[in-house]
């Protein structure tokens, strides 16, 4: 049901990947990035024991698995306009590779340099050992700079397929996501070159406390939801406030969860085994039990804030299809369609009745890209009656009412 050929030039509408050194230059980089990440995130299995590489295959899985109710959480809000999946699993394999490698590097050579730092002022940064300096201040600049670099690149590339808040804040979702996972096996790694033992559900515990939906998905996710407030607001004040603000909350994010956040777990552990966390002793229930008090400790108000910014825009985007499309009535949208339009409601997905659920679906998605393109079009002051895409979404849905058609 789906027109590739009219997928790929929505997303590349005004993007420099239209021009073919271009893309093949930022194609090239991508791959070069990835392999460089990879290389630095698998060395230690270089030339490993079997153990390690058993551990490391176990831990990919598991991460992959445990990632999953995060991705179907992210599907069903992208349901009224879905974002490619290979685009998706693209900025989750940057996160994955790119973000966490750079970022694993970045931080480990701060943390060297803090502590050269920490021994020529006695011992002390502002009154702060090396270590907890680097885990307060460093390196949630770094992995929030890193991992925002992926969107960035996304806003720059691909500006005509993110609209919205909601558009900024899956992408940076995914790539949090992606990072979340690479840094279970990363632990994992170290744990096991530690202990002997690989503490798989453990760190899945700490790592993956709600099924996925906690650490760098959220701080990403308030990163990403700065920047397509921006792409959505009219407002000049709220173009670079949205943006900065996003960039500030995530970074203020990461540091409360390695300082409140990390106390909390901490001490509940204390308090409940009588001795300091360790992955391979301390119970899985211990650890999500911990894990989940201090996440909610110090990431209830950022889950609060996401759910507002969900549900406002939720509204703006019934409101935006509602508004955009009472003109297509009669002709790529039915007076009965528009009725459903017209009663459509945040968190629902409307019908389109008299047509197969794949066929329904394929001309809802249509008349949703043809809302958002008009849309689109007049933020930049162009003429919609002239845009050729907008004209190729409306010859999307007459070509699936035919197709649907001819089949009865």
């Amino acid at each position: 049901m789906q027109d590739t050929s009219l997928e790929i030039k929505h997303l590349l509408a005004g993007s420099p990947l239209r021009d073919r050194r271009t893309a093949t230059l930022v194609a090239i980089l991508f791959v070069a990035l990835l392999g460089i990440g990879a290389y630095n995130l698998l060395w230690p299995l270089y030339g490993g024991a079997p153990r390690m590489i058993e551990a490391f295959v176990i831990g990919v899985l598991i991460a992959v698995i445990a990632s999953g109710p995060a991705i179907l959480f992210v599907w069903y809000l992208d349901r009224r306009e879905h974002e490619s999946p290979l685009l998706l699993a693209g900025v989750a394999l940057w996160g994955a590779a790119v973000s966490a490698s750079v970022s694993l590097a970045f931080s480990n050579t701060l943390y060297g340099y803090m502590l050269r730092l920490a021994k020529q002022s006695g011992g002390k940064i502002f009154g702060f050992s090396a270590e907890t300096f680097t885990a307060v201040v460093t390196s949630p600049m770094v992995e929030e700079v890193v991992k925002g670099a992926a969107i960035l690149i996304l806003f720059w590339l691909l500006r005509s397929d993110l609209h919205d808040l909601r558009d900024g804040m899956l992408y940076g979702a995914m790539v949090g996501l992606g990072f979340n996972a690479a840094q279970y096996t990363i632990f994992l790694l170290n744990e096991f070159a530690i202990s002997g033992t690989p503490p798989f559900l453990s760190l899945a515990a700490l790592q993956f406390v709600f099924l996925g939906i906690n650490g760098h998905f959220i701080y990403s996710a308030l990163f990403g939801a700065g920047f397509g407030l921006a792409r959505q607001t009219r407002n000049p004040t709220l173009k670079w406030l949205a943006p900065v603000s996003g960039v500030a909350l995530a970074i203020y994010a990461n540091v409360l969860a390695n300082t409140l956040g990390t106390k909390v777990i901490n001490d509940l552990v204390r308090a409940l085994t009588g001795s300091r966390l360790l992955f391979s002793e301390t119970p899985p229930q211990i650890v999500w039990l911990a894990t989940a008090a201090g996440t909610l400790a110090s990431q209830l108000w950022a889950f609060v804030l996401l759910s507002i910014g969900i549900y406002q825009n939720e509204k703006w985007e019934v409101e935006l299809i509602r508004k955009q499309l009472v003109s297509e009535v009669n002709t790529a949208v039915t007076p009965l369609e528009y009725a459903l339009i017209a009663a459509d409601a945040p968190f629902k997905v409307r019908d389109v009745p008299g047509y197969a659920p794949a066929t329904a679906h394929a001309i809802m998605h249509a008349q949703n890209e043809l809302a958002y393109r008009k849309w689109q079009v007049e933020q930049e002051g162009g003429k919609v009656e002239d845009d050729e895409l907008a004209q190729a979404w409306r010859a999307r849905v007459a070509q699936l009412r035919e197709n649907a058609e001819r089949l009865r």
